[in-house]
């Protein structure tokens, strides 16, 4: 069996599409996958059960996959997501996608070779996902589901792969997640930035959030973070200004708004709605968040804990 992890986008959220620096935090909520030999093509998720082609994530991995060793093997996948990548029928935009992606391209390719070879598995499941979200975003989801957490910059060229990344892990803090019950379509959303790309306010802008996402990481390299904190809500305050002033629409909603106030009221060091997209989740970060979790309880907010966890692995 082999599992990747989900994923929290705190820094560079909706910049790193840009090209922006960006540190993904990844998170003890897995999809694992196995699979077994079969005579035919058979595939056993969380969402349902497909033979041969299967869904849309599957049909872009097994392209990928074919078109690297010329063959897709005859196995019957188990591709099953921890719980908390759903509630209620919903997505809790943890990057469920991205780490089903990454797991079933690894168990294929390990299947195939007898090897978990990281950067390749990293650059074929890359591919797949670009297939699927028809070159949206910015494989920073599935970068982290390889390689754990890290700072990360995206390819300005599929077929080149000149991302950048490299590992940071930011420690044994207290984290937590507020599942606010809402869902946004976080392609949707991404390309409402894109058209105004070109815009000189825009690019201005974003050039300010990006200095405050690059003093963050600075600081986080060198343990300070919640000094590194300040600069994340500064990043978020520019963030939230591109997307009212300059492109019209509204990332937080008042109820968002008041549970991150009461999260920085309880202790959080930031409290922020992470991703480049969705609406779905808001981040806590800080030494002690038991006043946070029962503040956001109080109101009717399903609360996800999280903590920091590593990239692929072999788990049996």
């Amino acid at each position: 069996m082999i599992s990747a992890p989900g994923k929290v986008l705190w820094i560079g959220s909706y910049a790193v599409v840009f090209g922006g620096i960006s540190h993904v935090i990844s998170i003890n909520k897995r999809v694992r996958c196995e699979v077994i030999d079969s005579e035919r093509t058979f595939f056993e998720t969380s969402y349902g059960n497909y033979y041969e082609n299967g869904n849309e994530l599957i049909s872009s991995v097994k392209k990928v996959i074919v078109e690297k060793f010329g063959f897709f093997p005859k196995v019957h996948v188990k591709l099953i997501n921890d719980k908390d990548f759903e509630i209620n029928n919903k997505k809790t935009g943890l990057g469920s996608s991205s780490a089903a992606t990454v797991a079933l391209t690894a168990c294929i390719y390990h299947k195939i070779t007898n090897k978990l070879d990281l950067d390749e598995i990293h650059k074929l499941a890359q591919k797949a996902n670009f297939i699927r979200q028809k070159g949206i975003g910015s494989g920073f989801d599935i970068a982290s589901a390889v390689y754990g957490s890290i700072i990360y910059k995206r390819f300005t060229d599929i077929n080149k792969m000149d991302f950048y990344y490299e590992k940071l892990k930011i420690g044994k803090y207290m984290m937590v997640l507020g599942f606010t019950g809402r869902s946004s379509n976080t392609v949707d959303l991404v390309k409402e930035f894109v058209k105004k790309e070109k815009d000189p306010r825009f690019k201005e802008v974003i050039d300010e959030l990006n200095i405050e996402n690059e003093t963050a990481i600075k600081l986080l390299k060198l343990g300070k973070i919640d000094e590194a904190c300040v600069h994340v809500d500064l990043a978020w305050n520019f963030l939230n200004f591109i997307a009212e002033d300059i492109i019209g629409i509204k990332l937080q909603s008042r109820q968002d708004k008041e549970l991150i106030s009461i999260a920085k009221r309880e202790g959080a060091w930031t409290s922020i709605m992470p991703g480049a997209g969705g609406g779905d989740i808001i981040f806590a970060i800080g030494d002690n968040l038991d006043n946070v979790k029962k503040a956001w309880e109080i109101k009717g907010i399903k609360i996800i804990e999280i903590a920091e966890d590593e990239g692929l692995k072999i788990d049996s």
